[in-house]
């Protein structure tokens, strides 16, 4: 783009000097890659990812299992991945538990944006079925604190605006747990997609964010907020207290 900086998914698509490793981490050998081919590598991942990360290493030299609470899709569990070259496993959800090898001494982790309770309902099932494992509540705290928050506000509201990435699994997450909560949520990308049609007999709104979302476009999803007069407008209060 006009700033000299594009996103690339592997090492040999990049064509500059300088290259960013964003917060979900990278696979080992991507680094390999990256300083084969001379470049300046900026190191940005999350330090709850580098503590998996290590964690993963860890109990592939105690002779554990690797088992992921997460998505096997995602980048970061991806990454995570790459630290082992032992037997690994990524689950999403504890049913996913009796599909496991039965000869394992599993070692648990957690993609660190996944939920506290998805993580220990997979936690259980695993303790239900072997005699031998060991687990660490890598879910990040700032993650946790966030998910906490946005549950406490959707119990006391009457709908909720989450704002970040539809593919960010973070916000998705937010977005569940609001649901749960408050059925009438929205997960949105930008202001321009709020439609005051939707809030028609809404008394209170609560808006939240995920972890990457910028402070600028929280600040402008509450404006349009405020901007859409009549009853929203009293909505106000709401608004500012919003946790973002």
């Amino acid at each position: 783009d006009a700033a000299g900086i594009r996103s690339v998914e592997r090492p040999e698509d990049t064509n500059g000097d300088t290259v960013v490793i964003r917060a979900h981490g990278a696979r080992p050998e991507a680094f390999e890659q990256l300083r084969a081919r001379q470049l300046r590598i900026v190191d940005a991942t999350c330090p709850f990812v580098t503590k998996s990360q290590q964690i993963a290493q860890q109990f592939a030299r105690e002779g554990y299992a690797l088992v992921i609470v997460g998505h096997p899709d995602h980048p970061e569990v991806q990454g995570i991945l790459g630290y082992v070259d032992t037997p690994a496993f990524v689950v999403t959800r504890p049913d996913e538990v009796a599909e496991l090898p039965a000869d394992i001494r599993p070692g648990v982790i957690a993609q660190t944006t996944v939920t506290e309770q998805t993580f220990l309902e997979v936690v259980h099932a695993i303790a239900a079925r072997y005699p031998v494992y060991i687990v660490r509540d890598t879910v990040c705290s700032a993650t946790r604190e966030r998910q906490g928050a946005a549950r406490r506000l959707a119990s006391q509201v009457d709908a909720v605006y989450v704002i970040g990435g539809r593919q960010s699994s973070n916000t998705n997450r937010l977005a569940e747990i609001c649901r749960q909560a408050c059925p009438h949520t929205r997960l949105i990308e930008t202001a321009d997609e709020i439609d005051s049609t939707e809030l028609t007999g809404v008394e209170r709104v609560g808006v939240t964010a995920g972890a990457s979302t910028p402070d600028w476009l929280v600040k402008q999803v509450l404006d349009r907020l405020c901007a859409l007069g009549g009853a929203v407008a009293e909505k106000r209060e709401a608004a500012a207290g919003s946790e973002t």
